[in-house]
Order: C-alpha cells, then sequence, then structure tokens
C-alpha cells in the first residue's frame, strides 16, 4: 500500500497558524501518550502509553480514503490491539519491511524494563516471537533504555547502561557484538551515562546517545568511532530523548529534555552543530519530532498543544523565520508526531502527568488522544 515510491512529498503551502484538516481521531484514553510511529507500509500506528501498554491502530480505511480524496468527517478509530506489559515500556521499533500482505513481517521488536528485548507480533494476538538478552560482568541481566532494526532488518541494536548490544533477527539468545560505550561508570572516555537512542543509518554506521547529553557514532560491530556532547546551550547534559537521522543520512537530530532546542551535527564535521530549531521543552518527558519524505522539513510536537513545521534549509541558514504552526491540534502537550511513510499525513500523540496546584487546585481537563492529519504537500519526482 502507498504510493509510487518513485514520487516523494513534502510539506507545503503552510502559512503561520495554518490549519490543516483531521481525517481520524480516537477518544479519550486511559493514559498520557509517549510515543507514536506508523508502520513501514502506513496502514497501522504503534502508540506507547504511560500505562505501559502498546496500542495498535489499524488506520487502513483512512488512509485509503485520503487517498481517494474522499472528504467527510474524521473517522474515529480504537486500538485494534492493546498488549499490556508487566514492567515500564522503554522503546519498541517497526520491523523496516513490515507488510501488511505479508503476515511474516509484520513484527515490530520492544524492550521492557527487567525484561529481554522481544520480537512481538503486531497482529491481534500479540505474541513473542523470540527474545534476545544481554547480561553485564556480573552475569545481571541488563534492560535496553532504546532498540532499533539496522536498516536491512537483519540486526537489532539495544542500548544499555555502558554498552551497546547487536542481536542477530534469527538467532535468539545472546547479542553477537556487545561494545562497551564506556570503561568505567566514573571514566572521561566514551559516553556518560545509560544510552537513550538507537538510530542505525542506512550504512553500516549507528549512532547513539545517553541521558548523560552525549552522542556517539559507532561501526556495526558497536566500537566507537567518535564521542561529543550536545553544548549547554542547547540542553547538553539534560539528556537526550530523541535521536533521528535526516533523510539525506548525513545530519543527525537530537532533542534533550528541558531544551529550547533540536539540534543536528553533519557527520563529515563533527566540531559544531551545523543547526539548530528552536523548541520549547522545560519538561523531562520526551518530546519527538519527524521529517517530511524529502527532508526539507521537520516537524515538531509543542507544549502548548500545537505542532510545528519547520524548514530545515531556513535553519541551516540562521535564519529567523517563524516554524508554520498547527494551533491547538491537542488540548494538551504533543508527545509525538510521526510522518506517513507515503502520503503528507501526519499522526500525533499527546498527554501528561497532571499534578494539582500548591493550593490542591486541580490540574487542567487532560487530553490522550491520537489523531491523524492532511497536511498540504506536493509530490517530487
Amino acid at each position: 500500500m502507498g504510493a509510487d515510491p518513485s514520487y516523494l512529498y513534502e510539506y507545503c503551502g503552510l502559512g503561520e497558524h495554518h490549519a490543516i484538516a483531521c481525517v481520524a481521531q480516537t477518544g479519550q484514553e486511559p493514559s498520557p501518550f509517549r510515543s507514536a510511529r506508523w508502520s513501514p507500509d502506513g496502514t497501522t500506528v504503534a502508540a506507547s502509553a504511560d500505562d505501559n501498554a502498546l496500542r495498535l491502530y489499524d488506520l487502513s480505511a483512512a488512509v485509503q480514503r485520503y487517498a481517494a480524496q474522499e472528504g467527510g468527517a474524521p473517522e474515529a478509530c480504537g486500538p485494534a490491539a492493546v498488549v499490556a506489559h508487566g514492567g515500564t515500556l522503554l522503546d519498541y521499533a517497526w520491523y523496516p519491511y513490515m507488510a501488511r500482505h505479508d503476515p511474516a513481517t509484520c513484527c515490530l521488536v520492544e524492550s521492557v524494563r527487567d525484561h529481554p528485548v522481544q520480537l512481538r507480533d503486531s497482529g491481534a494476538a500479540g505474541g513473542v516471537r523470540a527474545s534476545y538478552a544481554a547480561y553485564d560482568a556480573a552475569d545481571v541481566l541488563m534492560s535496553a533504555g532504546a532498540v532499533a532494526f539496522s536498516a536491512d532488518g537483519a540486526s537489532v541494536f539495544a542500548g544499555y547502561a555502558r554498552h551497546l548490544a547487536r542481536f542477530d533477527v534469527q538467532r535468539p539468545g545472546l547479542p553477537v557484538d556487545l561494545a562497551l560505550t564506556s570503561p568505567t561508570r566514573r571514566s572521561r572516555d566514551g559516553i556518560k551515562g545509560a544510552l537513550s537512542c538507537v538510530a542505525p543509518a542506512q550504512s553500516a554506521m549507528v549512532a547513539c546517545a545517553s541521558f548523560g547529553g552525549y552522542l556517539g557514532l559507532a561501526g556495526s560491530g558497536g566500537a566507537l568511532e567518535a564521542v561529543w556532547r550536545v553544548p549547554r546551550e542547547y540542553g547538553g547534559g539534560s539528556g537526550v530523548t530523541e535521536l533521528r537521522w535526516a533523510p539525506n543520512g548525513v545530519a543527525l537530530w537530537a532533542a534533550s529534555r528541558h531544551s529550547q532546542h533540536i539540534v543536528a551535527w553533519d557527520i563529515r564535521d563533527l566540531r559544531g552543530p551545523c543547526a539548530a530549531l528552536r523548541r520549547e521543552c522545560s519538561t523531562a518527558q520526551r518530546m519527538g519530532f519527524d521529517f517530511d519524505a524529502t527532508g526539507r522539513h521537520l516537524v515538531a510536537g509543542e507544549m502548548d498543544g500545537s505542532v510545528a513545521v519547520h524548514e530545515i534549509a531556513a535553519a541551516a541558514a540562521d535564519d529567523a523565520r517563524p516554524a508554520a504552526r498547527v494551533r491547538r491540534a491537542h488540548a494538551d502537550l504533543v508527545a509525538a508526531v510521526s510522518a506517513h511513510p507515503f502520503y503528507p499525513l501526519l499522526a500525533s500523540a499527546s498527554g501528561q502527568r497532571r499534578f494539582a496546584g500548591p493550593d490542591d487546585t486541580p490540574p487542567p481537563p487532560p487530553d490522550h488522544s491520537l489523531r491523524i492529519w492532511a497536511v498540504p504537500a506536493g509530490y517530487v519526482s
């Protein structure tokens, strides 16, 4: 399913406070969302929530309706499957060649605290297909803070405290490679802090980041080839919570908690950031971002419930032009955004933990919802 793969879309015609159309939405879920990700075939959104459940939303009908240019009211959707976990769901990633018509490819890898990394079926049953475990020097099972498939889908990378592991998907059990990211906890060398993000490139290179505010590039075997730290003015030391390669495969973008920027580095010259986009994040919660298919625009959730679309070229040129902003996409913090792989459809998920004020003033009503937006765009060959 999807558009002709020889064409890519890019967002266009977006002005300040531009209103985009909602094509599908959920009702109020019981817990705030943490993340949301389109499947590689563009039919399903997987979303994790604060209740440690992974929800799978079948949106194939909404996507087909958009492709057929049918209008109408937003389609109401609920989860096709809810997979509960006995511990904290830390991270998950879709199999890169997932296709709805081939059940063998319908799976994702996930990490749960105090559990091995697991390959799980994304069907209604949600059963575990395989487990992958890594142990420290004391033979204690480690919890992976981040997981990701390699570009070819043959390997799973997992980031631990001071370790980066690579597993063979077809050989469950122990890792094929297990490399240290720092010699000791007190060492000045390597990456400080537990790994929070892992991002394999299309090549054999793997990028990783930590809650200590460090980033690193490693070879396929996990050995670090470069390490640097996020500058303090861009949230250095607060902990990197999102790490993504731009579609050009050269720029590596990172977002940190308690930071005012999303920052990029050109891996050919790591002496300093090559671009920075302003995004308010005064919380420890993860706040995601994504790119359109061409990589010319970066879209990010905001704390005020809006979604901002930034021009990458303007950021690289240090242009102060404001981002196009979708006001009130949600009535709460937008924790996650995910761009559809084939169509200009954007998934956004909202919610945050709320507490009573110092004088027991009740917090505002929450908005724990997932919505799919049709964004103005054009196709380029």
